[in-house]
């Protein structure tokens, strides 16, 4: 039975090592949400992008994040769109 339990022991240290390696292997990729406005719009856009980045990072209900996950957060950028 001890035979048992040190290779289900070790198996699951093989998992979690497993599962460590590719999570630090493979980058993964950031997420960029693109508005897309008319030429008109742009600046207005990109101004109002700029004040939302002074204010502070909440929460979905509203505390404040206190620990900087800012790069967790994705990027947001203004784009010109050809039907605006």
């Amino acid at each position: 039975m001890t035979k048992t339990y040190a290779i289900a022991a070790a198996m699951t240290c093989l998992a979690a090592a497993a599962w460590a390696t590719t999570e630090v292997l493979v980058p993964e990729q950031p997420t960029v949400i693109e508005i897309e406005v008319s030429a008109a719009e742009l600046a207005e856009c990109q101004d109002t992008l700029r004040a939302v980045a002074q204010q502070p990072a909440v929460h979905d209900n509203g505390s404040p994040v206190f620990f900087d996950f800012s790069s967790d957060l994705p990027t947001v950028k203004c784009v010109v769109s050809a039907e605006a």
